[in-house]
């Protein structure tokens, strides 16, 4: 995962955290990808799920803050995401991982970033910029 302009959502203060959490995921990734017992895989899906349990409650509190009415749909995929990461994390029994199971979790992740930004982040950062529904002249 890499951060680029395209995934900026307007909302600088959050603009600004994405690129540190994506980061901090690779980063965490790189230690999945290593991880030989179940314990060492579960503890790094374990660090992930909390980086973005982190940034969810942060965003929340805006959004409640905010009176944001999408916000429980917001939540609730907030929500699927931690889920999917808990269902990742406890499937596995064998005492060994491989290098492909490192890279579907990150397919995974990367996956649902990617389409939460540009269909969830983006409209709340439209909101919150005053921007929604508001369209854009071409110069």
């Amino acid at each position: 995962m890499e951060w680029n302009k395209s995934l900026a959502t307007g909302v600088e203060e959050f603009d600004k955290m994405y690129p540190v959490l994506i980061e901090n995921v690779e980063a965490i990734l790189r230690l999945l990808a290593s991880s030989r017992t179940v314990t060492d895989y579960r503890r790094h899906v374990e660090a992930i799920k909390m980086e973005f349990i982190n940034l969810f409650s942060y965003q929340e509190v805006m959004m409640m803050q905010q009176k944001y009415p999408q916000y429980y749909q917001h939540k609730h995929h907030h929500e699927q995401f931690i889920d999917k990461l808990d269902d990742i994390a406890s499937q596995f029994s064998s005492d060994y991982f491989g290098s492909t199971t490192a890279a579907q979790v990150e397919n995974v992740i990367k996956n649902w970033f990617m389409q939460h930004i540009f269909m969830y982040d983006k409209i709340w950062g439209q909101y919150t910029t005053g921007d929604l529904g508001k369209s854009k002249k071409k110069e």
